[in-house]
């Protein structure tokens, strides 16, 4: 006898930034198995044998799961899963057996991911291993698949900075909806220490508040939409403080020295913007007097501007001395002579004594910049497409060879691209 095909699982979940890997928040829907495909496909083997998602001591753990501090513009303030950070590449394997549900290849802008249901005793589970960038390398949707069977690879499709897995949990009831677990304890519970397992952890804990700063001027708005009335306009660079995990519609609850409102997650970051204090005026100390004098080449008129326009001062006869040039107008020169001051045409001048040339002024050097991040160089000043490669935080990339908005020119192991400005600084 066919059983009923169950309905398509569908699981909306907020895609979490790492701490060495940024993705922003993606909606991501499950594609269903096939509904002619038998039970025994539908649901799977029973899952009694459970395995590391990634090589054991090939990882850090550098993101918990639950409430957290905004990492990047536009990431969320509740982590969905745990964050492995390990090489671009790395293999992943499905931690028990069961049939994949989907398999979404990703882009820069989008997460890639596989989903796995698992039967446990009579519980449904789904794991889901994201930022992959080819989904269907190694699995297809409705493909039953053993624990510790290679899935796919690390990647850094989506927001991010750095290679990583991001692994998430979710138990989901016979009516179809869905609880998300956090997969840490689940596995440790079954044998499998994420935490022991790596080669060390840079997960933080959440404070009790966050503080981000305005990315320009900003709208501090009366509730969690654009269509909710202006509280204040809020200057580039403000400070705002936030508690973690709390969101809605994208938009963050803050408060603003004593005013409260809601901001949309993109128009915040966690990073201080760099303070420019105006520098004074640079001011070229004058030159000392020049050593050089001169001395007329002919009967010369002294005239009282520099133009023939009026009655001359007086002459100055050929060969006489004029001392040093006071100033200059197109031809013209200011010089004094018997006690007056006026101007005279350059071409009845020479110089009476001989001068040393002044030295060349040295140029400064260039500045040159290092990552303060796993960094991301793109091709081009967007995320739109793949990386060329990813630099390792505390790297040399040389001098910025050109700007672009908040995106700046540099090149790395011989790739030239761009990268954000946010995570250089000078050397």
């Amino acid at each position: 006898m066919r059983l009923r095909s169950r309905h398509a699982l569908t699981v909306a979940t907020a895609i979490a930034l790492g701490a060495t890997g940024l993705s922003p928040a993606a909606a991501v829907a499950v594609v269903p198995v096939s509904t002619t495909q038998s039970a025994a496909a539908t649901s799977g083997p029973a899952a009694t044998t459970f395995v590391m998602p990634l090589a054991a001591k090939s990882y850090d753990v550098s993101a918990w799961q639950g409430p957290r501090c905004m990492p990047a513009p536009g990431a969320t303030t509740s982590h969905g899963g745990v964050d492995l950070a390990t090489k671009n590449g790395s293999p992943i394997f499905a931690v028990a057996a069961g049939v994949v549900t989907a398999a979404v290849s990703g882009s820069s802008s989008v997460a890639g991911h596989i989903d796995i249901r698992h039967t446990v005793g009579k519980v449904t589970y789904t794991t889901k291993y994201l930022h992959v960038w080819s989904a269907t390398t190694h699995v297809k949707v409705g493909q039953v698949v053993k624990a510790g069977q290679r899935i796919s690879s690390v990647g850094t499709s989506g927001n991010t900075t750095g290679p990583h897995l991001h692994l998430e949990l979710w138990e989901n009831s016979p009516s179809g909806g869905s609880k998300q677990l956090d997969p840490v304890p689940w596995l440790k519970s079954r044998g499998v220490d994420l935490a022991a397992q790596a080669t060390r952890i840079t997960a933080k804990t959440a404070p009790s508040t966050c503080t981000y700063y305005t990315t320009g001027s900003v709208n501090l708005r009366a509730g969690a939409s654009t269509a909710t009335a202006v509280v204040v306009k809020l200057a580039a660079g403000t400070a705002v403080t936030a508690v973690p995990g709390q969101v809605s519609n994208s938009f963050l609850p803050v408060k603003a020295g004593s005013r409260s409102g809601w901001i949309a997650n993109w128009l915040l970051t966690p990073k201080r913007p760099a303070v420019t204090t105006p520098k004074p005026p640079t001011t070229t100390p004058a030159p000392a007097p020049s050593a050089v004098t001169y001395k007329t080449t002919a009967a010369l008129n002294l005239r009282p501007t520099a133009s023939t326009s009026q009655r001359p001062l007086l002459t100055i006869p050929k060969g006489k001395d004029v001392g040093q040039i006071l100033a200059s107008s197109g031809y013209w020169r200011k010089v004094t002579y018997a006690g007056k001051t006026g101007w005279v045409h350059s071409d009845f001048l020479t110089k009476s004594t001989s001068t040393s040339p002044a030295p060349k002024p040295v140029a400064p050097k260039p500045a040159t910049y290092k990552t303060t991040a796993a960094l991301n160089l793109r091709p081009t000043a967007s995320t739109s497409q793949r990386p060329l490669l990813t630099i390792p935080k505390g790297k040399s990339v040389g001098q910025i060879l050109a700007s672009n908005g908040s995106w700046r020119k540099v090149t790395y192991a011989g790739k030239t691209g761009w990268v954000h400005k946010d995570f250089l600084a000078k050397q």
